[in-house]
């Protein structure tokens, strides 16, 4: 059986569906490029170039070139502790000869800035810290200082630094795609997505067969919200690493912006199919069919989110048996929270226990079973009698019952203990608000203006909206014309009593 709703409660079930469900499910993030400290061709690059450019490095002796050709050799041989000992030993040798007739000579930057590779080889971040520093405190145009000092940064998060260096190093004409990215990177962060689209585009330029770069490129227009073209980067990534759940993901989100659902929903099934769909990722995929009004594979969805974690997830099951019901699709939200109950077992705890009692009542009531949702209802309240949730549901239970009861007698019974629950309820904090705006507008529907009044004031004191605000304001002005026909005919009677005693 279906229950059909409104076209207006229709888009604001959508609206809340999707606004709840993809920003937990499939929430945006910056995925960092891969950890370049692990690539073995970048470590062999950052410690063994040795080479240096006269314009923009630091020129040197001829002994030091000689001692690079052998630390290079060393390095060739992996025999890095042994490099950094024999550069030391010249550093040592060169400003403090242990010859007599040797002068004292100053060492160049350049060696400075080897040590600094060394020491960061060996995990001495500090120690190379000092040493690129002092690099550049000798050279300030040392281009490879520059870099080697914001990879270090990098290494340790520090975003702010590493940009300030690499955008040196690229002012002195440094043309490595990895600066570029990792500059990029560092732009996302800081939330200037137009600059790191920039920097990407340049590394996607001249490595176009990076991951990271077309990554971090995509990232940077979603950040923009340049929906179709990131969709598209996305798409192209996606065909290269089609096992990569995090590129499904962003490419979601991305379609999700642009009111591509069923898009969206063709991602979410692939990772399912690949066993690579999370618990939140499947609930959104319900969440997805629900809004295209396909209920069997929402609840096919559903099912699989709640059977793919160990541990049941009883709020989160149950808020889909929520959408199912609130929908129009009680069969199927009955349905779900028979699996819920199967899955759990005799592990619901009282809480819990209370929470799928009450989504089974607003079933029944969905479904028309009113005789159901009244032995629900009132077994909750005898357990649980200021579970302020349980009284405003039987409060609205009984005034359901009191619209369609003949009888006048028993019906004035169940509008007072309608009102009963309902006043119980707006004295509990937690439903407050719920318990105030039901008695409220119980109270309306029986024409009892003035007396509604209170109840929905303070409904709008603890959740003003302007749909409420103007509820409001229409019974008011129904409460006034009452309290104005009540005064009037206070009056006639009062005049007509003084007629009745000036009478001879």
């Amino acid at each position: 059986m279906r229950v059909m709703t409104n076209p207006f409660s229709r888009r604001l079930l959508s609206v809340l569906l999707l606004a709840t469900a993809s920003m937990t499910a499939v929430a945006e993030r910056i995925i960092p490029p891969r950890n370049l400290f692990q690539d073995p061709e970048f470590v062999r690059d950052f410690v063994g170039s040795y080479g240096f450019l006269s314009d923009v490095e630091p020129k040197v002796s001829p002994a030091e070139s000689r001692m690079l050709v052998k630390i290079r050799e060393l390095f060739d041989a992996a025999k890095f502790k042994e490099a950094e000992t024999e550069l030391i030993r010249f550093i040592k040798e060169t400003e403090a000869p242990t010859d007599p007739e040797k002068e004292p000579q100053e060492i160049s930057a350049a060696m400075v800035f080897v040590l600094g590779n060394l020491y960061f080889s060996a995990d001495r971040s500090e120690e190379a810290r000092r040493a690129f520093l002092e690099a550049i405190r000798r050279f300030p145009k040392f281009r490879r200082a520059h870099v080697n000092l914001g990879y270090l940064y990098i290494s340790k998060e520090d975003f702010d630094k590493a940009m300030a260096h690499f955008q040196q190093a690229v002012s002195l004409g440094e043309g490595n795609p990895r600066v570029y990215g990792l500059l990029g990177y560092t732009y996302l962060l800081k939330q200037k997505p137009l600059a790191a689209e920039n920097a990407y585009r340049q590394a996607y330029l001249l490595d176009p067969e990076s991951r990271d770069w077309k990554l971090g490129l995509a990232q940077a227009l979603i950040q923009q919200e340049k929906m179709e073209e990131a969709s598209s980067m996305l798409g192209t990534l996606i065909e290269e690493y089609p096992e990569d759940r995090d590129l499904w993901l962003q490419q979601t989100n991305a379609l999700l912006a642009q009111e591509k659902k069923m898009e969206a929903a063709v991602n979410l099934e692939v990772l399912r199919m690949k066993g690579l769909a999370s618990e939140s990722e499947l609930t959104l995929l319900g969440n997805l069919y629900m809004d295209q009004e396909e209920p069997q594979l929402a609840l096919f969805a559903y099912t699989a989110a709640m059977n793919k974690e160990e541990k049941l997830d009883v709020q989160r099951s149950l808020k889909a048996a929520r959408i199912l019901n609130d929908y129009g699709y009680p069969d199927k939200a009955e349905a779900f929270v028979m699996q819920i109950r199967a899955k759990a077992g005799s592990s619901l705890s009282a809480e819990d226990e209370t929470e799928l009692e009450l989504v089974e009542a607003k079933i029944a009531r969905s479904a028309g079973d009113l005789e159901r949702v009244g032995q629900v209802l009132e077994g909750l309240v005898k357990r649980d009698s200021m579970n302020g949730e349980v009284l405003t549901e039987l409060g609205n239970h009984y005034g359901t019952m009191a619209k369609s009861e003949e009888n006048e007698e028993r019906r004035a019974k169940l509008i007072v203990d309608a009102k009963t629950n309902l006043q119980l309820a707006a004295g509990i904090e937690s439903s407050a608000y719920a318990g105030n705006l039901a008695l409220g507008q119980l109270l309306v529907r029986e024409r009892q203006y003035i007396q509604a009044m209170p109840a929905l004031d303070k409904a709008l004191e603890l959740k003003p909206s302007e749909s409420l605000k103007n509820y409001v304001s229409r019974v008011r002005r129904a409460a006034d014309r009452e309290q104005q026909r009540i005064e009037r005919e206070e009056a006639e009677r009062e005049a007509k009593k003084s007629e009745e005693k000036t009478e001879p």
